[in-house]
């Protein structure tokens, strides 16, 4: 059972089933090797099935006509409708039928506006369930996070849920909250929009000599001379990754970067998951990283901060004509902050960087002319998680604090090198694909990229109840596909001392530690977690792991191998809280 379009798309793909076209007259000319097997002309919008001989002309898929059907008749007369109906209804509330998810109910608990989970299909009150029962593709996707119920042309949501913040999605609800005026701080994609790596040597593809990427399978674009932009730039070419010694910043073994597998990645999520053609939202990517370099030889000021710039004033020049934004920083850094001869501080790589993020923001800002502000998606440290965990904590919690961090993901699960610092070629691509989804997240839906965020532990007898925000329940302890960590990563010291683990189980949103025993009144409690352990088989120099993940079933071939893109839980610590009533 596949309940997702995504997902069924991904089914025909991978079996040669469905090929999507950007014009009619390549379809009719391509002859397959499946049969039955299905196509789409992006440029004609028709779906053809083939019979063994010839292609036949099915029309308009049921997503364009929906499309169009939204776009001329409905998106006004809905919003509209729903907009005046708000003041009449008398507040939300959910069906106490555990089948329905109910968005709107009248004074009567009558469901005006939700979802049959069992019949898969929107509840609507009047014409409108008539109409969407009519065009089934009104119902645009379900994520894992947000149900969607209603769409227009861009795949938006105009009426929806959002399951992990457990609240409904109206077009224009906050404007009509907060008045009317509201901004919409969704960024605006250009005709190049510009992901640019920086940090150190992880971004720079350290040790991946052997390439993998080695076509471009969409429209994105790089420098001439590579992703790192070995040397001059004066072309801008097919993204692919590249082998150049020496590197850009000095080195004989960089290779396969994130580029290809971010930018290839977002192409692909954007065009299953919304619709949007590739060769509507291209992708320049290129890393600007170097390897080896603390955070104070990265920021403003610094000699290697001029090549950043360099690569945003390069990739606008050799746009030309064609409008250009950078639009996030894919950054990959802390490990030399960490090594025992540094060590910077919590207080002192949490300022530094949020510092670094503003600073860039507002040098591109001056150099392209955009409005938007630009900011960073980073992985969480893995590397001295153990040894030194100031910077993955400050790397948590900068995206926990601030609207311009996001979380691509944390590291353990990844393929290191045999240096137990870098990753493989097989890696980088991966970790490429996590920063992909976050992009996406980012620039089509508009939205922070999901992550699992812990948030409050709280001491009941002898458990502990930690509590998480998850884009997709239930959280499962995996030691299948994740390496078997002592107690799942977890650690809890009372007064200072490790404590006991007698047993530990994940249920939907939360883990439940059971100790040994109850600890004393009055005693400190803490939570840690992926930040005293290492997996059995794991070599991560300094390193810590887990196995909580949820349950998200997102996943792309890499090197003929299906890697999974579930999010693993980032290393934290919590102090857990007794209730002690009023």
């Amino acid at each position: 059972m596949f309940p997702t379009l995504p997902k069924v798309l991904k089914l025909f793909f991978d079996n040669g089933l469905f090929r999507p076209f950007q014009t009619e007259a390549q379809l009719l000319a391509y002859v397959p090797e499946t049969n039955p097997s299905a196509a789409y002309a992006f440029d004609t919008k028709k779906l053809y099935s083939w019979d063994g001989s010839v292609w036949n002309d099915e029309g308009l898929s049921p997503l364009d006509l929906s499309k169009s059907y939204t776009d001329e008749q409905f998106i006004l007369a809905v919003q509209k409708s729903v907009f005046e109906t708000l003041s009449q209804l008398f507040g939300l509330a959910k069906s106490d039928d555990e089948k329905i998810k109910s968005l709107f109910t009248d004074a009567a608990g009558n469901v005006v506006i939700g979802y049959d989970l069992e019949k898969d299909t929107g509840i609507y009150a009047g014409m409108l369930e008539q109409v969407v029962e009519i065009v089934p593709g009104l119902k645009i996707y379900n994520d894992g996070r947000y149900l969607g119920l209603l769409g227009d042309s861009e795949r938006r949501i105009l009426i929806g849920y959002d399951m992990l913040s457990d609240l409904p999605i109206i077009a224009g609800l906050d404007e009509l909250i907060n008045g009317a005026g509201g901004t919409n701080t969704k960024p605006v994609p250009a005709e190049r929009n510009h992901i640019v790596g920086y940090g150190q040597s992880l971004k720079t593809g350290a040790t991946a000599t052997v390439i993998l990427s080695i076509l471009q399978p969409y429209f994105n674009v790089t420098f001439g001379t590579g992703p790192r932009m070995d040397s001059a730039a004066t072309s801008v070419i097919p993204l692919v990754e590249q082998f150049n010694n020496p590197s850009s910043d000095g080195y004989s073994n960089r290779g396969e970067t994130c580029c290809s597998g971010a930018a290839n990645y977002a192409s692909r999520a954007m065009m299953l998951e919304n619709g949007i053609d590739p060769k509507d939202h291209v992708i320049f990517a290129s890393t600007a990283a170097h390897g080896g370099y603390r955070i104070d030889q990265l920021k403003k000021g610094s000699e290697w901060y001029s090549f950043l710039i360099k690569h945003i004033t390069e990739a606008k020049r050799l746009s030309g004509d064609k409008t250009y934004k950078t639009q996030v920083i894919d950054w990959g850094q802390g490990e030399n902050d960490a090594i025992y001869t540094v060590r910077t501080p919590y207080a002192v790589y949490k300022s530094e960087l949020a510092q670094l993020q503003l600073d860039v923001s507002s040098d591109i800002k001056e150099i392209t002319g955009q409005s938007e502000t630009a900011p960073f998606i980073t992985y969480q440290m893995s590397y001295a998680a153990r040894t030194w965990p100031d910077i993955a904590k400050a790397q948590l919690d900068l995206v926990r604090e601030s609207p311009y961090f996001m979380l691509s993901t944390p590291m353990y699960h990844m393929p290191y090198a045999e240096d137990s610092i870098h990753l493989t070629n097989v890696g980088y691509k991966w970790l490429g694909a996590y920063v992909g989804r976050a992009y996406k997240q980012y620039m089509i839906d508009g939205r922070k990229s999901d992550f699992i965020n812990p948030k409050v532990a709280q001491l009941v007898g002898d458990e502990i109840h930690i509590h998480f925000d998850v884009p997709k329940a239930p959280l499962v302890l995996d030691t299948a596909t994740l390496a078997a960590t002592t107690d799942n990563g977890f650690k809890v010291l009372v007064n200072d001392t490790a404590a006991t683990i007698s047993g530990i189980s994940a249920e939907n949103d939360k883990v439940i530690i059971k100790l040994s025993s109850p600890p004393a009144t009055g005693a400190s409690v803490i939570v840690r977690y992926a930040l005293d352990y290492l997996g059995a088989g794991l070599s991560i120099d300094g390193g810590a792991s887990g196995n909580l993940r949820d349950s998200t079933t997102d996943s792309i071939e890499i090197a003929g191998v299906e890697r999974p893109l579930y999010h693993v839980c980032p290393h934290f610590e919590l102090t857990a809280f007794t209730d002690k009533g009023i």
